[in-house]
């Protein structure tokens, strides 16, 4: 009898809802980290770098690539340290629904003996209740090189966020299932190492462990704060003591649109799956930057709720106007009116809350509608409106 597993049932939706989309607007932004790293894992001396951190990323309403390198420099080397290349699709939510397909290929390095490299997928089906809240199913595989795993790694979870004022919660819960060589004990109870064994299969052990998590994320104005904690359950042969809990934090001051201060540090539990140990850190360094530091990929882009703090328009030259949001955390901005046929526009991001647009605006009164992340049309913030030809609202701007 053919069995359907939860598995297979998050691909298949997730692929029914993957129907081709047209990219409306897509833009390319950085973000560059400089400063010092500092880490102790078990068994090894605490070492301190001078760290470097590229980011770009290619943001579309659908498709989105980011690349990301660290480079450490301790004493008179540099080391291409952490890394990883990332694509995700992903639908627009409709009935409440939507879907992602993820695909990474990363590299971890903690130092010369505890490093390697990773690809993964999953795909993931997002309920959407409201703007303030949802959750999601998720399956994936990854395969890890140079560890002691014989076999891919299977990867379901299930995780649910809100929004509260100005914090995102997110909970996650994840299980990893793989096939591991481990050391076997014979009669007495002793280690008998695999090496020694004729018979191979008897050193592979089927291994797996969960982790539940949550995180917060707290912007107001130029503060923001990202904050998590887990729990990891599991056999002794799988989560070592030092791995059961972990908790980490990092603060973000921006001193302007475009440059913040970052200090953070907690404790990173082992991946057993990659075979790399449980490592405490700390870091301090400034960030230049064209979006907040909350990390992507957990809630649905359409589903973060973020107002326009401040609308502006100023002359640009002959004809041309200057249209300028101030709004933080969000994806993609959006302006339309009748100056521009009712066709949306794609405005610019020009640093973390600033968002540009130079459109042709004659001189008169004119109609117009802002959106963010693909939602809803509405009035720019502190323009007078009045009602359109489809009982909805529209901004009033005029143009002297």
């Amino acid at each position: 009898m053919f069995e359907l597993k939860p598995s297979t049932a998050v691909l298949a939706i997730g692929l029914v809802l993957l129907i081709p989309q047209h990219e409306a607007s897509a833009q390319i932004v950085s973000r560059l980290e400089a400063g010092g790293l500092m880490s102790s894992t078990p068994g090894f001396l605490p070492a301190s770098a001078i760290s470097l951190t590229p980011d770009v990323r290619y943001d579309g309403q659908v498709l989105k690539v980011s690349a990301r390198g660290s480079a450490w420099i301790n004493g008179q080397s540099w080391q291409l340290a952490d890394g990883q290349v990332s694509a995700s699709v992903t639908t627009p939510t409709r009935h409440h629904l939507s879907a992602q397909l993820i695909g990474n290929a990363s590299r971890a390095y903690y130092d010369e003996l505890n490093q390697n490299e990773q690809i993964d997928a999953e795909a993931r089906v997002h309920l959407v209740f409201s703007q303030k809240g949802g959750l999601w199913l998720e399956t994936g595989v990854a395969r890890p090189w140079r560890v002691a795993v014989v076999s891919a790694v299977d990867v379901a979870g299930a995780g649910a966020w809100t929004q509260l004022g100005g914090a995102t919660l997110t909970g996650t819960y994840t299980n990893f299932a793989f096939t591991k060589i481990a050391s076997s004990k014979d009669s007495t109870g002793a280690a008998q190492a695999c090496s020694t064994q004729t018979d191979n299969n008897s050193c592979l052990r089927q291994s797996h462990f969960s982790d539940v998590q949550g995180t917060v994320h707290w912007e107001k104005s130029f503060f923001e704060i990202n904050a998590q904690t887990g729990y990891r359950f599991g056999d002794n042969n799988d989560v070592t003591p030092d791995s059961r809990r972990w908790a980490s934090a990092s603060a973000v001051v921006w001193l302007s649109s475009d440059m913040a201060v970052v200090v953070g540090g907690g404790r990173q539990p082992a991946n057993p799956a990659r075979g790399l140990p449980a490592r405490n850190y700390a870091n301090l360094g400034v960030m230049l930057a064209a979006w907040p530091a909350m990390t992507e990929g957990a809630v649905p882009i359409e589903a973060r709720a973020s107002a326009i703090s401040k609308f502006d328009i100023s002359s640009a030259g002959t004809s041309l106007e200057r249209v300028q949001v101030h709004i933080a955390g969000v994806q993609s901005v959006d302006v339309m009116g009748d100056f521009t046929d009712w066709e949306p526009v794609a405005m610019v991001q020009r640093g973390r809350d600033l968002w540009e647009a130079l459109v042709p605006i004659g001189a008169g009164v004119h109609q117009l509608n802002v959106r963010v992340d693909g939602g809803k049309w509405q009035p720019p913030p502190g323009a007078p409106t009045m009602r359109d030809g489809f009982n909805g609202e529209v901004g009033v701007l005029v143009i002297r």
